[in-house]
């Protein structure tokens, strides 16, 4: 899926900082579940999310994919 059409599915960028070693623990692990990294993100804080109890909107188009 081209760049541009990425953007346009997700459109509000996330940044933030962390400690040393986060970054390469994220990327084995969306390495483990076959994924991108920045899906795994989006999965993750989801989830952490709606565990506290944040209503999110739900997700719809190709950026709601299923590992297969």
């Amino acid at each position: 899926m081209p760049l541009t059409v990425r953007s346009m599915t997700f459109p509000e960028m996330v940044r933030f900082r962390a400690e040393r070693g986060i970054a390469t623990a994220i990327s084995a692990a969306a390495r483990q579940t076959r994924t991108s990294t920045s899906e795994y993100l989006r999965r993750a804080m989801r989830e952490k999310l709606e565990a506290d109890g944040v209503s999110l909107p739900p997700l719809d188009g190709p950026g709601d994919r299923q590992v297969a």
